[in-house]
């Protein structure tokens, strides 16, 4: 049942103005549909067109190498093509790429480009662009380690090759380093070979990605400052025409692009408009034809309109229970971590927060808009859970009665701190949890940090329940990963079984196959053991000019090459 002292709350004032972090991932909904090319009536009708974007951060850098930003992707994802472009439903396609083999034990993978694609100066884009590009990104220094992550961990002697460069530091040259032990190759200017030293079933998915986008040769091996000066060649639908992180950043078409006839919008400006209410102002005014960051009040109030664009993306908001060495003693007690669990009303969270439309709830750890065997993962997760019976649902009684059996009770109190960012939603979320846990007898404390430093002092260790975020829009297993002990700098899950377990899923070259252990180990992580507690899903809130259509997400990203006006 939903408590009163809930709706109090948002009386109160408690969750006036909540704004989501932005986040890319995904699948979208809008009151317009994803659009394809429009026809040649409605490109003919668009020919002069051209769209506003507004954006809630400055850009940090456009070198694909480097970034792992959302605002920075806005941009990437209209200048440049990758050997894959993930569709409105996250699934890679190919993009560059004509065709591609993947060998029989799933460690080869040889990609063969399509015919006549070129740099926008008219250059020819060819292999050995993919090549010299994936070595630059390994050898481009400390600084884009988390950026290459994918690269090291499955490309055979990359974590060697970064290795080498990282010691070696801007002295290293990757058009003369050896490489011949590293998995890429390129036999021919028309293919691409790629050797794994484990298999991923998954791995056009991740080449959708930023690192994996090619840059031209001419490109700077251990700096990204060129990407700041419009003017450089692409291979995307668009090239930079004018920029300044601080302001805005000018598309223009790109008539080189192989698909061109497809791109029906002819310039896109991304506006940087850091304050909410200033971009609502600007909407509604008529400035900017796309708000990227408004208010849940100001959401909310076009809410069943067409202007109203709602993206449910593959980003979960949960909790990280510190059960390693530098957690507290409860938090080693898996009765209690399922008695915290148990203790939280998520409808009635997510109520005070704005509704489930804005925060679908989750009930389990890995969120919806990934793919599963048969459908969406999430989907596939909950009805196998239930089928189980190991659903983790909320129950006041029940989570007493653990935390008695744990020892806690009137008079031993449980005494948690709860650790969280001070921007966002993230304080009403904290006010509320500590409401929840305190009607079943637990005292909780709080530890609100500044958002730059947040994520640091998790990584030590620093904590004894957070909460947390992450998005990941290519595979189950991302979510798993980043709670082996061999990703974490310090472990808060510190569970030798649960690293054989994710150890052995990258072991496995069948896709069904893949996702089922994925299945598995999410059961191990969350159901069976409580290491996270997931509360719900972020979906981010667009404002969009309802004469607008063809905006769409290519997997988790925003796309507008495809926009016209009606």
């Amino acid at each position: 049942m939903k408590g009163n002292w809930l709706k109090s709350l948002l009386a109160a004032g408690l969750a006036a103005s909540l704004a989501a972090c932005g986040s890319s991932g995904g699948t979208a909904s809008s009151g317009s549909s994803a659009a394809a090319a429009g026809g040649t009536e409605t490109a003919a009708a668009s020919k002069d067109s051209a769209i506003v974007v507004a954006t809630s951060s400055q850009f940090t850098t456009l070198d694909p190498a480097l970034n792992t930003e959302t605002v920075n992707q806005h941009v990437i994802t209209h200048i440049y093509s990758s050997m894959f472009r993930s569709d409105t439903s996250g699934v890679a396609q190919p993009e560059l790429a004509d065709s591609y083999e993947v060998s029989e034990d799933g460690l080869t993978y040889t990609f063969h480009l399509k015919d006549g694609i070129t740099w926008s100066d008219g250059t020819p884009i060819t292999s050995a662009d993919f090549v010299y590009s994936y070595l630059r990104a390994l050898s481009y220094g400390a600084d884009n380690v988390w950026a290459i992550y994918d690269m090291t961990s499955f490309i055979e002697g990359a974590k060697e090759y970064n290795e080498a460069a990282l010691e070696a530091g801007t002295d290293f040259d990757c058009t003369t380093a050896d490489h011949s032990y590293v998995g890429i190759e390129a036999p021919d200017d028309q293919t691409l070979v790629l050797k794994l030293k484990v298999p991923c079933t998954y791995l056009p998915g991740l080449m959708t990605g930023n690192s994996w986008t090619p840059v031209p040769q001419s490109t700077p091996q251990h700096d990204s400052l060129w990407s700041m000066t419009a003017g450089y060649a692409t291979s995307g639908p668009y090239t930079l025409t004018d920029f300044n992180e601080n302001d805005k950043a000018v598309l223009v078409k790109n008539d080189a692009y192989f698909n061109a006839d497809s791109i029906t919008m002819n310039q896109i400006t991304f506006q940087v408009m850091t304050d909410q209410d200033a971009q609502s102002v600007a909407f509604k005014s008529g400035e900017i034809d796309i708000a990227d960051s408004v208010s849940i009040d100001t959401a909310q109030s076009y809410k069943d309109t067409d202007s109203l664009w709602l993206i449910n993306t593959p980003v979960n908001y949960f909790l990280a229970i510190n059960s390693g060495e530098t957690g507290p003693e409860w938090a080693k007690d898996v009765n209690v971590r399922k008695a915290l669990a148990e203790a939280i009303d998520k409808d009635a969270l997510t109520d005070v927060l704005g509704g489930t439309d804005f925060y679908p709830v989750l009930n389990g750890y890995i969120p919806y808009g990934l793919a599963g065997n048969d459908g969406d993962f999430r989907e596939e997760g909950d009805k196998m859970a239930e089928e189980k019976g190991i659903t983790i649902s909320y129950d006041p009684d029940d989570a007493k009665a653990l935390l008695a059996a744990a020892g806690y009770d009137d008079s031993n109190p449980l005494h948690i701190t709860y650790k969280y960012s001070n921007s966002g939603i993230h304080g009403d979320v904290a006010t509320i949890l500590q409401q929840m846990w305190e009607a079943v007898g637990v005292q909780v404390d709080f530890e609100a940090v500044e958002s730059g430093v947040f994520y640091d002092q998790l990584d030590q260790g620093d904590f004894e329940i957070s909460r947390y975020g992450y998005s990941a829009g290519d595979s189950p297993i991302q979510f798993l990963d980043l709670w082996t002990t061999g990703i974490q700098v310090t472990a808060a899950v510190d569970d030798p079984a649960y690293d054989q377990m994710v150890s052995d899923i990258k072991q496995i070259a069948d896709p069904k196959e893949f996702i089922s252990a994925c299945h598995d180990a999410e059961e191990y992580l969350y159901y069976q053991n409580v290491y996270v507690i997931p509360l719900f899903q972020y979906t981010s809130q667009y404002l969009v000019n309802e004469n607008l259509a063809g905006y769409e997400l290519d997997g988790t990203n925003t796309f507008y090459g495809h926009t016209y006006f009606e």
